[in-house]
């Protein structure tokens, strides 16, 4: 058995330039996805246009063709937020997510942290925030996390992406994965280490926490460092780091390139790289 036969029944693709969601589930039926992963910051795309018949006609399709339906939230909600009343905002807005993930029977939700809000200053040192501000920081972001974990269902999994995560967000964030509270969401283009000493402590928390990572996010980066490119047209090695990580309890491989097109193009790439003669067997 080699990688490529561990992971073929899980490969989803980013749903973004899609006309509608049943659209995009059927590109994947067409061409042997798993599924998608939603893009539902995009107005387009967004649950809130949908109705119960919609959904319903999203939960049905998925269910009669074996695919499924993860959903990535938007980019710009963090869970730093200190102010009650943005709270109150961000919160009613992941009830209206969960409540969309179950009508569609989602099983997965990824989630980024979010970030402080830096002010650099004219210093040597530079500084980026007040020290004063660290410990509310830090405090929210913990009780928002709880928050939105006591959101959950016990049907979708929360997982935490390794975007902008630093030693602050790792020391509030083990807890909660020692717990199985939430998992993690491996981008492995995010892991990449090609300066020294860049991602060192973050790699090393999610080698140490791989048997609670449930995503993966595939894409190739190139020599100006720009993500999101074609699987195998840049410097990953998808053996090596898919290797590292096989016996993680995964249950999707969302390749993040877009158009679609180009998910197709990367999901043919990937299926060859790890299906080669070179790649490592796995007993």
């Amino acid at each position: 058995m080699n990688l490529w036969n561990i992971i073929e029944d899980k490969v989803s693709y980013h749903a973004v330039y899609d006309k509608s969601i049943i659209e995009a589930l059927k590109f994947a039926k067409n061409n042997n996805f798993a599924g998608i992963q939603l893009a539902v910051e995009s107005p387009h795309l967004s649950f809130e246009h949908l109705s119960h018949e919609k959904r319903v006609e999203i939960k049905n399709f998925c269910k009669n063709n074996g695919l499924y339906v993860n959903l990535h939230a938007p980019d710009d909600i963090s869970l730093f937020n200190t102010n009650p009343q943005l709270q109150n905002g961000i919160f009613e807005y992941f009830k209206d997510l969960l409540k969309f993930a179950y009508d569609v029977s989602s099983k997965l939700v990824t989630i980024h942290i979010g970030s402080m809000t830096t002010f650099p200053t004219d210093s040597l040192p530079e500084q980026k925030y007040p020290v004063e501000d660290l410990n509310f920081y830090k405090n929210s972001l913990k009780e928002n996390l709880e928050r939105l974990i006591s959101l959950l269902d016990g049907q979708i999994i929360l997982c935490i992406e390794n975007y902008r995560i630093d030693s602050l967000i790792l020391d509030v964030l083990q807890p909660f994965i020692s717990k199985k509270k939430c998992w993690l969401c491996y981008d492995i283009v995010k892991s990449f280490n090609n300066k020294r000493g860049k991602n060192i402590k973050v790699n090393k928390f999610f080698h140490d926490n791989r048997k609670s990572i449930k995503q993966v996010h595939l894409h190739d980066i190139n020599e100006n460092g720009r993500g999101h490119r074609v699987i195998g047209s840049g410097l990953i090695d998808f053996n090596k780091k898919l290797l590292n990580i096989k016996n993680a309890p995964v249950i999707d491989y969302c390749i993040e390139v877009r158009p679609r097109d180009k998910a197709l193009e990367s999901f043919k790439n990937l299926k060859q790289i790890l299906s080669s003669s070179g790649n490592s067997k796995i007993k």
